[in-house]
């Protein structure tokens, strides 16, 4: 039968994990948004493992490659990408969506299929770290890789910039730009969840403990601030690699009275919500979902600078964005301590940006894109 005169079209989301990512949670937001009576949906993960696999709709039909990272398994996916499509996408369908860069990029850039509308949706600066070359055997092949897909998505404007001048213009020039969806009244809602104390200045961050996110740097300026005598609370909500090195870091520099490292919770809203500042020290960022959260919410928010964050908060309008180094970081934090009256006019304009449309208008953007309407 021929797929154009099918009532539903047929989708296949490719994802390498279902950690505890930002890209991670839009899918699953995309996931639950995409109504199953117009498309068949069906998800690829690389890497079977991960926290949100409970989450997803039963309605989904999921399959994984690997049942978790491997150096075997990217060594795999570097030498016979073609093999492990062949083997594992069996069928045909309207739409493949790669939906984040690295080993599920490179596996469906194998599909030859010229029926088939191919997506790849880019979360990350690759110009700053290049994560994603262990799965290609040169650039070249990553490029090429790009190549086969009718459109690349990017989460900001400074991440297409950044992959044209790493991969060539060429190749964003038929790109499109979509920002994270969010849905502010399910996080103002979940943010009342549960209580978090609040008995002195509290500052949240939250975020995969990678070196990335930079919370070894953020535990320095906490130990400064110690320093400086200064009284307060520093919960930082996650996990990740580096978590055992940022407890040993924590604990070796007794920093345990001021620095809280909450670990992963599956709803972060309320330690936001409780917070005065909202602060990510991140080394670089594709979309910070984070902050977004926070602004929703209406905290008042501290950044470093570095891709996507201008796009994050506004170009300054929504919160405050200092040059990406650790000094900097810690005097605009100090400056919350030291004058009152910046804190405020955070919060003012953290609250003007928490009225933003960030949840349907981006969702209906996505799927136009996915349909093929978005040119």
């Amino acid at each position: 039968m021929d797929r154009r005169f099918e009532k539903r079209e047929k989708i296949l989301f490719a994802i390498n994990t279902l950690n505890n990512g930002g890209a991670e949670k839009v899918l699953l937001t995309l996931l639950r948004y995409l109504d199953p009576k117009k498309y068949e949906i069906h998800l690829l993960v690389v890497f079977g493992e991960g926290i949100y696999f409970e989450q997803i709709p039963q309605y989904v039909r999921v399959t994984h490659i690997f049942p978790c990272k491997s150096k075997e398994a990217t060594k795999e996916i570097r030498e016979h990408a073609a093999k492990l499509y062949e083997q594992y996408v069996k069928e045909s369908y309207d739409v493949m969506v790669a939906f984040l860069e690295g080993p599920s990029t490179k596996i469906l850039s194998c599909c030859n299929d010229p029926m088939c509308r191919k997506y790849a949706w880019m979360h990350t600066n690759l110009k700053k770290r290049h994560r994603t070359a262990v799965f290609y055997k040169s650039f070249e092949e990553e490029k090429y890789a790009y190549s086969q897909y009718d459109k690349i998505v990017f989460v900001s404007e400074a991440i297409r910039v950044a992959f044209g001048e790493m991969f060539g213009i060429e190749l964003v020039q038929n790109a499109a730009v979509c920002y994270n969806p969010l849905e502010a009244k399910t996080i103002r809602r979940m943010a009342e969840a549960y209580e978090v104390a609040h008995d002195k200045f509290t500052i949240c961050a939250v975020g995969r403990v990678i070196p990335e996110k930079g919370f070894l740097r953020l535990t320095s300026i906490c130990e400064h601030m110690v320093e400086d005598g200064r009284d307060f609370t520093l919960n930082i909500v996650g996990d990740g690699k580096e978590y055992d090195r940022l407890k040993e870091m924590v604990e070796s520099h007794h920093l345990e009275k001021w620095e809280h490292l909450i670990g992963f919770q599956e709803n972060p809203y309320p330690y936001i919500k409780n917070a005065d500042l909202f602060v990510c020290s991140s080394l670089n960022e594709g979309y910070n979902l984070a902050i977004s959260e926070a602004v929703i919410l209406g905290v008042p928010v501290i950044s470093t600078d570095c891709s996507g964050i201008k796009e994050n908060l506004g170009n300054g309008k929504w919160g405050y964005i200092v040059e990406n180094r650790k000094e900097t970081l810690y005097h605009a934090i100090s400056r919350c301590f030291d004058e009152p009256g910046f804190l405020e006019e955070l919060k003012k304009k953290s609250e003007a940006g928490s009225i933003q449309d960030t949840y349907e208008g981006r969702l209906k953007k996505i799927e136009s894109i996915i349909e093929g309407v978005v040119n």
